[in-house]
Protein backbone atom coordinates (compact mmCIF):
# COMPACT_ATOMS: atom_id res chain seq x y z
CA UNK A 1 0.00 0.00 0.00
CA UNK A 2 2.72 2.46 0.97
CA UNK A 3 4.75 2.06 -2.27
CA UNK A 4 1.58 2.67 -4.29
CA UNK A 5 0.82 5.90 -2.43
CA UNK A 6 4.42 7.07 -2.76
CA UNK A 7 4.39 6.39 -6.52
CA UNK A 8 1.08 8.26 -6.89
CA UNK A 9 2.37 11.33 -5.05
CA UNK A 10 5.66 11.29 -6.95
CA UNK A 11 3.90 11.01 -10.31
CA UNK A 12 1.47 13.81 -9.43
CA UNK A 13 4.32 16.06 -8.36
CA UNK A 14 6.32 15.40 -11.52
CA UNK A 15 3.37 16.02 -13.81
CA UNK A 16 2.30 19.14 -11.93
CA UNK A 17 5.69 20.73 -12.37
CA UNK A 18 5.90 19.53 -15.99
CA UNK A 19 2.72 21.31 -17.03
CA UNK A 20 3.28 24.42 -14.88
CA UNK A 21 5.00 26.39 -17.67
CA UNK A 22 2.04 25.70 -19.99
CA UNK A 23 -0.48 27.49 -17.79
CA UNK A 24 -0.23 31.28 -17.68
CA UNK A 25 -2.68 31.48 -14.80
CA UNK A 26 -3.67 28.30 -12.92
CA UNK A 27 -7.30 27.59 -12.06
CA UNK A 28 -7.93 28.52 -8.44
CA UNK A 29 -9.35 25.63 -6.45
CA UNK A 30 -11.02 25.48 -3.07
CA UNK A 31 -9.10 23.59 -0.35
CA UNK A 32 -9.95 19.98 0.44
CA UNK A 33 -11.09 20.17 4.06
CA UNK A 34 -14.05 18.14 5.36
CA UNK A 35 -16.59 20.02 7.47
CA UNK A 36 -15.96 20.03 11.24
CA UNK A 37 -18.85 21.28 13.43
CA UNK A 38 -16.43 21.57 16.35
CA UNK A 39 -14.18 24.00 14.51
CA UNK A 40 -17.10 25.81 12.85
CA UNK A 41 -18.66 26.54 16.25
CA UNK A 42 -15.44 28.25 17.39
CA UNK A 43 -15.05 30.46 14.34
CA UNK A 44 -13.09 27.98 12.21
CA UNK A 45 -9.62 26.46 12.63
CA UNK A 46 -7.15 28.25 14.92
CA UNK A 47 -3.40 28.26 14.36
CA UNK A 48 -2.46 28.09 18.06
CA UNK A 49 -5.01 25.46 19.11
CA UNK A 50 -4.08 22.42 16.98
CA UNK A 51 -5.56 19.64 19.11
CA UNK A 52 -6.28 16.00 18.33
CA UNK A 53 -7.37 14.95 14.84
CA UNK A 54 -8.28 18.56 14.08
CA UNK A 55 -4.55 19.36 14.06
CA UNK A 56 -4.56 17.90 10.53
CA UNK A 57 -6.64 20.92 9.47
CA UNK A 58 -5.39 23.52 11.95
CA UNK A 59 -1.61 23.29 12.33
CA UNK A 60 0.69 20.27 11.84
CA UNK A 61 2.78 21.51 14.77
CA UNK A 62 0.01 19.99 16.91
CA UNK A 63 1.27 16.51 16.05
CA UNK A 64 3.91 16.94 18.78
CA UNK A 65 1.27 16.68 21.51
CA UNK A 66 1.96 14.09 24.20
CA UNK A 67 -1.67 12.90 23.95
CA UNK A 68 -2.68 10.49 21.20
CA UNK A 69 -6.02 10.43 19.40
CA UNK A 70 -7.31 7.79 16.99
CA UNK A 71 -10.21 8.52 14.64
CA UNK A 72 -11.96 5.33 13.54
CA UNK A 73 -14.81 6.94 11.59
CA UNK A 74 -17.01 10.02 11.45
CA UNK A 75 -20.20 11.25 9.85
CA UNK A 76 -20.80 14.99 9.51
CA UNK A 77 -23.61 16.89 7.78
CA UNK A 78 -23.49 20.57 6.86
CA UNK A 79 -26.44 22.54 5.46
CA UNK A 80 -26.00 26.03 4.00
CA UNK A 81 -28.62 28.58 2.99
CA UNK A 82 -32.27 29.01 4.00
CA UNK A 83 -32.26 25.65 5.78
CA UNK A 84 -35.58 25.93 7.61
CA UNK A 85 -37.45 27.35 4.62
CA UNK A 86 -36.27 24.43 2.49
CA UNK A 87 -37.16 21.93 5.24
CA UNK A 88 -40.69 23.33 5.48
CA UNK A 89 -41.01 23.13 1.70
CA UNK A 90 -39.91 19.48 1.63
CA UNK A 91 -42.15 18.47 4.54
CA UNK A 92 -45.16 20.19 2.98
CA UNK A 93 -44.64 18.32 -0.29
CA UNK A 94 -44.47 21.48 -2.38
CA UNK A 95 -42.95 21.86 -5.85
CA UNK A 96 -39.27 22.81 -5.20
CA UNK A 97 -38.89 24.59 -8.55
CA UNK A 98 -42.09 26.62 -8.27
CA UNK A 99 -41.14 27.66 -4.73
CA UNK A 100 -37.68 29.01 -5.67
CA UNK A 101 -38.75 32.71 -5.63
CA UNK A 102 -39.96 32.31 -2.03
CA UNK A 103 -36.49 31.32 -0.73
CA UNK A 104 -34.45 34.02 -2.46
CA UNK A 105 -32.82 36.67 -0.28
CA UNK A 106 -33.95 40.33 -0.49
CA UNK A 107 -31.48 40.95 -3.33
CA UNK A 108 -32.85 38.02 -5.38
CA UNK A 109 -29.90 35.71 -4.67
CA UNK A 110 -29.68 32.16 -3.41
CA UNK A 111 -26.94 29.98 -1.97
CA UNK A 112 -27.75 26.39 -1.06
CA UNK A 113 -25.21 23.82 0.03
CA UNK A 114 -25.20 20.27 1.37
CA UNK A 115 -22.02 18.51 2.47
CA UNK A 116 -21.56 15.02 3.88
CA UNK A 117 -18.15 14.23 5.41
CA UNK A 118 -17.36 10.57 6.05
CA UNK A 119 -17.84 7.81 6.80
CA UNK A 120 -14.14 7.55 5.84
CA UNK A 121 -12.37 9.50 8.56
CA UNK A 122 -9.45 7.41 9.71
CA UNK A 123 -6.56 9.16 11.38
CA UNK A 124 -4.00 9.23 14.17
CA UNK A 125 -2.35 12.21 15.86
CA UNK A 126 0.18 12.35 18.69
CA UNK A 127 3.77 11.64 19.76
CA UNK A 128 5.10 13.63 16.80
CA UNK A 129 3.09 11.87 14.09
CA UNK A 130 -0.13 12.68 12.30
CA UNK A 131 -1.87 11.06 9.36
CA UNK A 132 -5.36 10.53 8.03
CA UNK A 133 -7.62 9.53 5.14
CA UNK A 134 -10.89 11.46 4.66
CA UNK A 135 -13.72 11.73 2.17
CA UNK A 136 -16.52 14.24 1.67
CA UNK A 137 -19.40 14.72 -0.77
CA UNK A 138 -20.77 18.19 -1.52
CA UNK A 139 -23.50 19.86 -3.57
CA UNK A 140 -23.69 23.66 -3.95
CA UNK A 141 -25.89 26.01 -5.98
CA UNK A 142 -24.81 29.65 -6.03
CA UNK A 143 -27.21 32.05 -7.77
CA UNK A 144 -26.75 35.80 -8.08
CA UNK A 145 -30.16 35.97 -9.78
CA UNK A 146 -32.84 33.66 -11.17
CA UNK A 147 -31.10 33.72 -14.55
CA UNK A 148 -27.45 33.40 -13.45
CA UNK A 149 -26.37 30.52 -11.23
CA UNK A 150 -23.64 27.89 -10.90
CA UNK A 151 -23.69 24.29 -9.74
CA UNK A 152 -20.82 22.30 -8.19
CA UNK A 153 -21.30 18.71 -7.04
CA UNK A 154 -18.70 16.07 -6.36
CA UNK A 155 -16.53 13.95 -4.14
CA UNK A 156 -13.21 14.75 -2.42
CA UNK A 157 -10.66 12.29 -1.06
CA UNK A 158 -7.74 13.52 1.05
CA UNK A 159 -4.66 11.61 2.22
CA UNK A 160 -2.39 13.52 4.60
CA UNK A 161 0.48 12.69 6.91
CA UNK A 162 3.30 14.53 8.58
CA UNK A 163 5.72 14.94 11.45
CA UNK A 164 6.28 17.46 14.23
CA UNK A 165 9.30 17.99 16.46
CA UNK A 166 9.18 19.44 19.97
CA UNK A 167 11.86 21.75 21.37
CA UNK A 168 11.85 22.24 25.15
CA UNK A 169 13.37 25.54 26.26
CA UNK A 170 14.36 26.94 29.63
CA UNK A 171 11.59 28.11 31.91
CA UNK A 172 9.03 25.59 30.68
CA UNK A 173 8.61 27.14 27.23
CA UNK A 174 7.94 24.78 24.30
CA UNK A 175 8.26 25.24 20.53
CA UNK A 176 6.66 22.72 18.16
CA UNK A 177 7.56 22.61 14.46
CA UNK A 178 5.49 20.57 12.01
CA UNK A 179 5.15 19.76 8.32
CA UNK A 180 2.48 17.75 6.51
CA UNK A 181 2.57 16.61 2.86
CA UNK A 182 -0.78 15.58 1.39
CA UNK A 183 -2.45 14.34 -1.78
CA UNK A 184 -6.03 14.82 -2.90
CA UNK A 185 -8.45 13.82 -5.65
CA UNK A 186 -11.67 15.62 -6.57
CA UNK A 187 -14.33 14.37 -9.00
CA UNK A 188 -16.76 17.20 -9.72
CA UNK A 189 -19.72 18.20 -11.89
CA UNK A 190 -19.78 21.91 -12.74
CA UNK A 191 -22.47 23.79 -14.65
CA UNK A 192 -23.81 27.32 -15.17
CA UNK A 193 -27.34 28.38 -16.11
CA UNK A 194 -30.62 29.49 -14.60
CA UNK A 195 -31.70 28.28 -11.17
CA UNK A 196 -34.48 26.24 -12.78
CA UNK A 197 -31.99 24.54 -15.14
CA UNK A 198 -29.69 23.62 -12.27
CA UNK A 199 -32.51 22.34 -10.08
CA UNK A 200 -33.70 20.13 -12.93
CA UNK A 201 -30.13 18.86 -13.34
CA UNK A 202 -29.89 17.93 -9.67
CA UNK A 203 -33.28 16.18 -9.76
CA UNK A 204 -32.46 14.28 -12.99
CA UNK A 205 -29.58 11.73 -12.75
CA UNK A 206 -29.68 11.24 -16.54
CA UNK A 207 -29.03 14.95 -17.07
CA UNK A 208 -26.36 15.09 -14.36
CA UNK A 209 -24.32 12.16 -15.69
CA UNK A 210 -25.07 12.55 -19.37
CA UNK A 211 -24.95 16.27 -20.17
CA UNK A 212 -23.19 18.10 -17.31
CA UNK A 213 -19.51 19.16 -17.60
CA UNK A 214 -17.26 16.97 -15.46
CA UNK A 215 -13.71 17.33 -14.21
CA UNK A 216 -11.10 15.33 -12.33
CA UNK A 217 -8.67 17.21 -10.09
CA UNK A 218 -5.60 15.47 -8.68
CA UNK A 219 -3.03 17.33 -6.66
CA UNK A 220 -0.51 17.38 -3.89
CA UNK A 221 0.34 19.94 -1.28
CA UNK A 222 2.12 20.73 1.93
CA UNK A 223 1.17 22.46 5.18
CA UNK A 224 3.79 23.80 7.58
CA UNK A 225 3.46 25.41 10.97
CA UNK A 226 5.01 26.33 14.29
CA UNK A 227 3.60 26.83 17.76
CA UNK A 228 5.09 28.37 20.90
CA UNK A 229 3.57 27.46 24.27
CA UNK A 230 4.33 29.18 27.55
CA UNK A 231 4.03 27.71 31.07
CA UNK A 232 1.33 30.26 31.97
CA UNK A 233 -1.31 29.22 29.41
CA UNK A 234 -0.45 31.47 26.46
CA UNK A 235 0.31 30.01 23.01
CA UNK A 236 1.20 31.55 19.66
CA UNK A 237 0.81 29.71 16.35
CA UNK A 238 1.63 30.38 12.72
CA UNK A 239 0.66 28.08 9.87
CA UNK A 240 0.84 28.04 6.09
CA UNK A 241 -2.02 25.82 4.96
CA UNK A 242 -1.54 24.75 1.34
CA UNK A 243 1.82 26.53 1.32
CA UNK A 244 2.19 25.04 -2.16
CA UNK A 245 -0.59 22.86 -3.52
CA UNK A 246 -0.48 22.41 -7.33
CA UNK A 247 -2.97 20.21 -9.14
CA UNK A 248 -3.84 18.80 -12.56
CA UNK A 249 -7.36 19.57 -13.81
CA UNK A 250 -8.74 17.30 -16.55
CA UNK A 251 -12.02 18.58 -17.99
CA UNK A 252 -14.70 16.67 -19.95
CA UNK A 253 -17.98 17.58 -21.64
CA UNK A 254 -19.77 15.03 -19.44
CA UNK A 255 -19.22 12.05 -17.19
CA UNK A 256 -20.13 9.81 -20.12
CA UNK A 257 -17.29 11.36 -22.15
CA UNK A 258 -14.93 10.72 -19.27
CA UNK A 259 -15.97 7.06 -19.19
CA UNK A 260 -15.53 6.61 -22.93
CA UNK A 261 -12.26 8.56 -23.20
CA UNK A 262 -10.57 9.30 -19.85
CA UNK A 263 -7.38 10.62 -21.49
CA UNK A 264 -7.41 14.43 -21.60
CA UNK A 265 -4.94 17.29 -21.77
CA UNK A 266 -4.80 18.62 -18.21
CA UNK A 267 -4.45 22.26 -17.23
CA UNK A 268 -2.74 23.59 -14.16
CA UNK A 269 -4.66 24.30 -10.96
CA UNK A 270 -3.62 25.65 -7.58
CA UNK A 271 -5.09 25.81 -4.10
CA UNK A 272 -4.23 29.34 -2.86
CA UNK A 273 -2.01 29.45 0.22
CA UNK A 274 -3.54 30.45 3.55
CA UNK A 275 -0.98 32.04 5.89
CA UNK A 276 -2.54 32.50 9.32
CA UNK A 277 -1.39 33.52 12.79
CA UNK A 278 -3.18 33.01 16.07
CA UNK A 279 -3.11 33.35 19.83
CA UNK A 280 -4.58 31.00 22.43
CA UNK A 281 -5.00 31.58 26.15
CA UNK A 282 -5.89 28.63 28.34
CA UNK A 283 -7.18 30.20 31.55
CA UNK A 284 -4.82 28.87 34.26
CA UNK A 285 -7.00 29.65 37.31
CA UNK A 286 -7.02 26.84 39.85
CA UNK A 287 -10.65 27.29 40.86
CA UNK A 288 -11.65 26.37 37.28
CA UNK A 289 -9.75 23.07 37.37
CA UNK A 290 -11.18 22.34 40.82
CA UNK A 291 -14.69 22.28 39.34
CA UNK A 292 -13.57 20.37 36.23
CA UNK A 293 -13.78 23.33 33.88
CA UNK A 294 -11.22 24.18 31.17
CA UNK A 295 -11.53 27.42 29.20
CA UNK A 296 -9.66 28.27 25.98
CA UNK A 297 -9.87 31.66 24.25
CA UNK A 298 -8.53 32.06 20.69
CA UNK A 299 -7.88 34.96 18.34
CA UNK A 300 -6.64 34.60 14.74
CA UNK A 301 -5.92 36.57 11.62
CA UNK A 302 -6.37 34.35 8.56
CA UNK A 303 -5.15 34.54 5.00
CA UNK A 304 -2.55 37.28 5.44
CA UNK A 305 -1.64 36.96 1.76
CA UNK A 306 -5.09 38.19 0.75
CA UNK A 307 -4.03 41.67 1.84
CA UNK A 308 -1.69 41.78 -1.17
CA UNK A 309 -4.29 40.72 -3.75
CA UNK A 310 -5.35 43.28 -6.40
CA UNK A 311 -8.88 43.17 -4.96
CA UNK A 312 -8.58 42.04 -1.33
CA UNK A 313 -11.53 41.35 0.92
CA UNK A 314 -12.24 43.75 3.77
CA UNK A 315 -9.52 43.04 6.35
CA UNK A 316 -12.05 42.55 9.14
CA UNK A 317 -13.38 39.43 7.37
CA UNK A 318 -10.06 37.67 8.05
CA UNK A 319 -10.32 38.16 11.81
CA UNK A 320 -11.75 35.35 13.90
CA UNK A 321 -12.20 34.60 17.57
CA UNK A 322 -13.23 31.48 19.42
CA UNK A 323 -14.13 30.22 22.88
CA UNK A 324 -14.39 26.67 24.19
CA UNK A 325 -15.53 25.63 27.67
CA UNK A 326 -14.99 21.97 28.57
CA UNK A 327 -16.76 20.58 31.63
CA UNK A 328 -15.23 17.33 32.90
CA UNK A 329 -14.15 16.65 29.29
CA UNK A 330 -17.74 15.55 28.67
CA UNK A 331 -19.77 18.66 27.84
CA UNK A 332 -18.32 21.33 25.53
CA UNK A 333 -19.83 24.77 24.99
CA UNK A 334 -18.40 26.76 22.06
CA UNK A 335 -18.78 30.14 20.47
CA UNK A 336 -16.96 32.41 18.09
CA UNK A 337 -16.90 35.06 15.40
CA UNK A 338 -15.69 34.57 11.84
CA UNK A 339 -16.06 36.88 8.84
CA UNK A 340 -17.90 39.31 11.16
CA UNK A 341 -20.64 36.70 11.76
CA UNK A 342 -21.36 34.76 14.97
CA UNK A 343 -21.07 31.04 15.58
CA UNK A 344 -22.08 28.76 18.44
CA UNK A 345 -22.25 25.07 19.22
CA UNK A 346 -22.27 22.20 21.68
CA UNK A 347 -20.34 18.96 22.02
CA UNK A 348 -21.14 15.88 24.09
CA UNK A 349 -18.59 13.10 24.67
CA UNK A 350 -20.52 9.86 25.15
CA UNK A 351 -17.36 7.73 25.49
CA UNK A 352 -18.06 5.54 22.46
CA UNK A 353 -18.65 8.55 20.21
CA UNK A 354 -18.94 12.33 20.37
CA UNK A 355 -21.83 14.45 19.08
CA UNK A 356 -21.08 17.99 17.88
CA UNK A 357 -23.59 20.62 16.76
CA UNK A 358 -22.82 24.04 15.28
CA UNK A 359 -24.70 27.02 13.88
CA UNK A 360 -22.58 29.61 12.15
CA UNK A 361 -22.48 32.24 9.43
CA UNK A 362 -20.24 32.69 6.41
CA UNK A 363 -19.76 35.81 4.31
CA UNK A 364 -19.71 35.25 0.53
CA UNK A 365 -19.16 38.90 -0.29
CA UNK A 366 -16.12 41.17 -0.15
CA UNK A 367 -17.49 43.41 2.63
CA UNK A 368 -19.15 42.60 5.98
CA UNK A 369 -22.86 42.00 5.64
CA UNK A 370 -22.81 41.98 1.83
CA UNK A 371 -23.98 38.39 1.43
CA UNK A 372 -24.17 36.39 4.68
CA UNK A 373 -25.15 32.72 4.60
CA UNK A 374 -26.56 30.67 7.48
CA UNK A 375 -25.09 27.19 8.17
CA UNK A 376 -26.10 24.27 10.36
CA UNK A 377 -23.70 21.36 11.02
CA UNK A 378 -23.97 18.09 12.95
CA UNK A 379 -21.40 15.31 13.39
CA UNK A 380 -20.91 11.93 15.05
CA UNK A 381 -17.21 11.33 15.66
CA UNK A 382 -15.75 8.00 16.73
CA UNK A 383 -12.46 9.11 18.26
CA UNK A 384 -10.53 7.47 21.08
Amino acid sequence: MKPTIVKLITASLGLAFAIAPLAAEPIKLSPVSPVSPRLAAMGGPHAAQASGIDALFENPAGFASEDTVLSAAALALNFSGPVFDIANLVLSGGDPIAAIPSILDPAGRLYVGLELAGPISFGFVGKGLGFGVFNSTALRIDAISLLSASLAAGEDILIAGGYAHRLRLDGGHIIDLGIMPKAFIRAQFIKSGTIEDLMNTVLSPADLFGATPFRIVSGIGVDAGARWMSPFGLALGIVARDAYSPAMVSQYASFSDYQSSPAASPVMGIVPADLSVGLLYALPFRFLSDVGLAVNVMLDYRDLLNLFEPLPRNAILNLSAGLELALLDILFVRGGIREALPSAGLGLDLSWFTVNLAMYGRELGMEPGTRPVFNLALSFDFRY
